[in-house]
Formats: structure tokens, sequence, C-alpha cells
């Protein structure tokens, strides 16, 4: 049964990831769309519209990327906390740096339209930079509590390097 379940499971990663770069891929024809139209009535706003869909497609297409790597192409389990911290970072990343440059595109929308308008960029762009520091003080302390990684792992990417005496 555990391995019907897995067969599902593999299917569904499969067609969810293949549907999501197709997705990106739409979004990215959008954009170039959006980009071409923007240029022809010189339109400072719509190639904002443009860079602001380039963003969705890029954190569609690395959510995609994560998800191949994690579920398909990997093992189903983590093997330590190390690789535990490396997932968890890679998918914080993606949505930190997509939710910064969206954040980023929208400052500079509201400042040239409606400056009023600038408090909900703004605040998404502060609970960005709060993620961000949440991921690094959650890398600071899983390392302290993970045993050293194994010269197999090729070293832990933010490990606390354990001290030793030697006899």
């Amino acid at each position: 049964m555990r391995a019907v379940y897995d067969r599902i499971a593999l299917g569904y990663v499969v067609l969810a990831t293949v549907f999501l770069m197709v997705l990106a891929i739409v979004l990215m024809g959008l954009a170039a769309w959006e980009l071409v139209h923007a240029l022809r009535r010189g339109e400072v706003l719509g190639v904002l519209d443009s860079v602001g869909l380039v963003i969705v497609g890029f954190a569609i297409i690395e959510t995609a990327k994560f998800m191949t790597e994690e579920e398909i192409l990997r093992s189903k389990e983590l093997r330590s906390a190390v690789e535990s911290r490396r997932s968890l970072t890679k998918f914080i990343t993606i949505i930190v740096i997509a939710a910064s440059l969206e954040a980023l595109v929208m400052i500079f929308e509201a400042g040239r339209t409606d400056i009023t308008r600038v408090l909900y960029p703004s605040v998404l762009f502060a609970t960005a930079m709060f993620a961000l520091i949440a991921l690094g003080l959650f890398q600071w302390l899983s390392s302290r509590i993970a045993p050293p990684p194994d010269a197999s792992e090729g070293g832990g990417i933010d490990h606390h390097e354990a001290t030793t005496q030697e006899d």
C-alpha cells in the first residue's frame, strides 16, 4: 500500500512541478507583452508591472525547482539536521527574495502614483526583512544543537564548529 501511495505522491509532485513551470513561462510571456505595450505607450508603471510579473514568475520557478530537488531527486526523508536547515534556508530565501523585490516594485509604483499607498509595500518589505532575521536566528540556534556534519556531507553552510581537545 505504501508503494502505491508513494507513486501517487510522486506523480502529484511531478504534475505540480510541471504546472508551476508552465505557469512561470506564461507569466514571463505576459511580462514581455506588458513591457512591449508599456514602452509603446511610454508608461513607466507598465514597465514596473512587467517587472512584478517577472518577480512572481521567479518565485514560482524557484518553488518548482525546490520541489523537484526535495521531493523527486532526493530521498524523501531528511538524513540530518544540517540537511533540514539547508532545505528550510532555500525555501525561506526564495520567499524573502520574492517578497523584497515585489515590495520594492510596489514602493516605486506608489511613489510615482499615490504616496499614501506606500504603507502596504513598506510593511511587506519589513516583513521580508523580519523573515530574513528570523531565518538567521533559526540558523544560529539550530547550529548550536546539531552534531558536526560528516565530511561526506561537504560541511555545513551554517554550522558552529564544535571544539575538541586532543588527548
